[in-house]
């Protein structure tokens, strides 16, 4: 897709992405505050549309970005932005801005904006090897919510490509948290899966992981320490561009056998036929 030919959402209406634009003045702009999230358009279908809306309504609500746009007006426009694309597979930026501050901080009437971009696309690689990650101390502001905030993702890019890794991992010190776009499941030499819970962003994609691990091997949901990081037999990452990501070191260190395992690749094959079953239910069904 050429960008000129694509077409963008602002404030509900369909504009060419060409002359589609945010005042100057909005606090998304002046100081990088809004609510974002990204869902993956496949064959048409925006995957797990429901669980990304609701992530963007939860994220304004802890931003306190009101009065915005009616979810299910903004469910109703993601169709419209769809449709106008004609496109099987692409990306699609949600943004919920700040509107044009009260006093140059305090959040104005929120914004509501579409953005249809490329989807990544990552080595063949990285799914059949795994990916290096590197450790890096650091803890997110409102770590509940997804929101237009990528500094530090952004300011450590060119070092993660220098050094051959795909992402950073945060920790607190004692706990490992999340990477800088991805949640993090790691195979326990104890028992099976488990996926940090606390100050963490709650995933699309790991809550159906969650949910497709169910069926065979549950996962547990809680603090997972330091320590039992560098025990893991396994490991992988998941997210909505990246899927189910085998890791296989992080630092100097490699994971388990430092290939991807058996378990990850059960954990992946689960995962795609519960995406393939909720494309396959959407066939026929609109935005109504």
């Amino acid at each position: 897709m050429s960008g000129p030919s694509r077409t963008f959402g602002v404030d509900l209406e369909l504009v060419p992405a060409d002359t589609a634009a945010l005042p100057l003045t909005d606090l998304t702009i002046r100081r990088g505050y809004g609510a974002f999230d990204f869902l993956r358009v496949e064959r048409g279908v925006p995957l797990f549309v429901d669980d990304h809306l609701a992530r963007l309504e939860r994220s304004a609500d802890l931003l306190g970005l009101a009065p915005r746009a009616a979810p299910d007006a903004i469910r109703a426009h993601v169709f419209d932005v769809i449709d106008a694309n004609r496109s099987g597979s692409f990306g699609m930026q949600l943004f919920v801005t700040g509107g044009d501050p009260v006093d140059g901080f305090e959040p104005g009437t929120p914004r509501t904006l579409v953005l249809v971009v490329d989807l990544p696309a990552y080595p063949a690689s990285y799914y059949q090897d795994g990916v290096s990650l590197l450790m890096h101390r650091f803890e997110r502001d409102l770590p509940e919510a997804k929101t237009t905030n990528y500094f530090n993702a952004v300011r450590h890019a060119r070092s993660l490509r220098a050094g051959g890794a795909a992402d950073l991992l945060y920790h607190d010190g004692r706990r490992v948290l999340e990477t800088t776009r991805c949640n993090l499941f790691v195979a326990s030499s104890t028992g099976g899966w488990v996926t940090p819970s606390n100050g963490v962003l709650p995933g699309v994609t790991r809550k159906h992981m969650l949910a497709a691990l169910a069926e065979d091997e549950p996962a547990e949901v809680r603090d997972v320490t330091l320590d039992e990081l560098g025990s893991a037999r396994e490991a992988f990452i998941t997210s909505t561009t990246k899927g189910v990501m085998p890791v296989v070191r992080i630092d100097d260190s490699q994971v388990g056998e430092g290939v991807p395992g058996e378990a990850t690749r059960r954990a992946e094959a689960a995962f795609l036929r519960r995406r393939d079953a909720y494309l396959a239910s959407f066939a026929g069904v609109t935005a109504s």
